[in-house]
């Protein structure tokens, strides 16, 4: 950023000074006479701000209970859960270590696992193939098969459900 070149002699500011002599004081007020009995019952002679006294109603604080100095037993659950902390911390980095060592392990058995897959899945291809040409080439006829499966079980109430499937198939 660019500032502009000054080339008057004008003044930019102007200096100032305190003026010399006594601080000013405020006046002196006199304080209203104050009687010397409570016009009401309650009420206290107070000092405002400005120095002048009034009568007025103070509310006092109340004293807070005092806290009992004796110490507080620590509760079943708490105990409980402070013990139990150690074992459960141990245990997840226990697991997790255990995890580390096994890594390579579960890493080779997810292959095979996957290699046996492809392996199942192309064996049930070779095999269909094999019977629908076999059932081509044979003679005529018609097949009918039938299935059921019933399931019962009992619900989250006590009462009793069962469920009946039946599937028919044809080929001709």
């Amino acid at each position: 950023m660019n500032h502009p070149v000054r080339t008057g002699p004008e003044t930019v500011y102007t200096i100032t000074q305190a003026p010399q002599g006594p601080a000013p004081v405020a006046s002196y007020v006199p304080a209203r006479p104050v009687p010397v009995e409570a016009p009401l019952p309650g009420v206290e002679l107070v000092t405002l701000p400005g120095g002048a006294q009034q009568w007025a109603y103070v509310r006092h604080e109340i004293a807070p209970v005092p806290v009992r100095v004796g110490s507080q037993p620590i509760p079943a659950w708490a105990k409980t859960a402070a013990l139990l902390m150690w074992s459960a911390a141990g245990s997840a980095a226990l697991a997790a270590y255990g995890l580390s060592l096994a890594g390579p392990w579960l890493e080779a058995l997810a292959y095979a696992l996957m290699a046996f897959a492809v392996a199942v899945t192309v064996v049930a291809f070779v095999v269909r193939g094999l019977f629908s040409g076999l059932r081509r080439r044979g003679g005529g006829g018609s097949t009918t098969a039938e299935a059921t499966a019933t399931a019962t079980g009992r619900t989250v109430l006590g009462g009793k459900v069962t469920a009946t499937a039946t599937a028919i198939a044809q080929s001709k």
